[in-house]
């Protein structure tokens, strides 16, 4: 059975990021004053001084002491998301962190602020070698994960969601334009489903990465993903917009689609 998988990208410091890191760092709104509207430092769940807002550790126990607002209260996020790329970079000796993808890139930074990550761990040392096939579940292999809040569980899972994907995508098997073809023949109704036929013999294949990009070379998303292909048959919707759009499977082979 193929099963897909829709891959969005996004930018480290993303809206859609910065929202999930709120929910992760303080769900409760633990220290907001609805009243004020303001945040109020309040106790660490990992001891000493006080937090404020989403995770910012303060410095001393007086600092921010009349609150802050939650514009403030982003900048913090927004600056401690630097500070923890920043430590990966040199703490964690991982220097190839701008070359990975968003996904992976914020899972990372997700991971330091929770302080999972260590440059003595084994998951850092996978990073390091770039033995991204081990590095989800030597992260996951802790008890903290294992055993913890739902909470945390959750969050340590999208993390690791995205080292597999990553994974899976450096380990792509090349395609070429002669192992497929695409019916209907190169032309669709707009967000008509469409079928690429992979040649038999070229199967099976762990898996087929799917990137589309308009005549103007812009990414559309999202990206497709197919694992464990046997039978040869993708299936994905065409593209809402009219227009000539470039197919790149395993981004060695490529096809038009004219969606009209």
């Amino acid at each position: 059975m193929i099963r897909l998988r829709s891959l969005l990208t996004e930018d480290v410091k993303s809206a859609d990021f910065i929202s999930r890191l709120k929910r992760w760092e303080n769900s409760v709104k633990s220290g907001w004053d609805s009243a004020k509207k303001k945040w109020f430092p309040h106790t660490s769940l990992e001891g000493g001084t006080p937090t404020i807002a989403y995770g910012h550790k303060l410095k001393t126990d007086s600092e921010y002491k009349d609150g802050i607002t939650d514009e403030k209260a982003a900048e913090l996020l927004v600056s401690d998301i630097d500070i923890a790329v920043n430590k990966i970079k040199n703490v964690l000796k991982i220097s190839d962190f701008d070359s990975y993808p968003d996904s992976v890139q914020q899972a990372l930074v997700n991971a330091m602020f929770r302080g999972e990550l260590k440059a003595n761990h084994d998951t850092v040392k996978h990073i390091r070698n770039n033995q991204w096939g081990k590095v989800a579940a030597e992260y996951l292999n802790n008890n903290e994960y294992k055993t913890g809040d739902p909470g945390v569980k959750t969050r340590m899972a999208w993390n690791a969601t995205q080292f597999r994907e990553y994974a899976a995508n450096i380990a792509l098997t090349p395609i070429s334009n002669e192992d497929i073809t695409l019916t209907p023949a190169n032309i669709s109704k707009p967000s008509s489903q469409v079928m690429i036929l992979v040649n038999k013999d070229v199967l099976p294949i762990d898996s087929i990465i799917l990137q589309m990009y308009n005549s103007s070379g812009r990414f559309i998303k999202p990206q497709h993903q197919w694992f464990d292909v046997k039978q040869g048959i993708l299936k994905f919707n065409a593209p809402a917009e009219p227009g000539v759009y470039i197919l790149h499977l395993n981004k060695s082979a490529s096809v038009k689609l004219v969606v009209k």
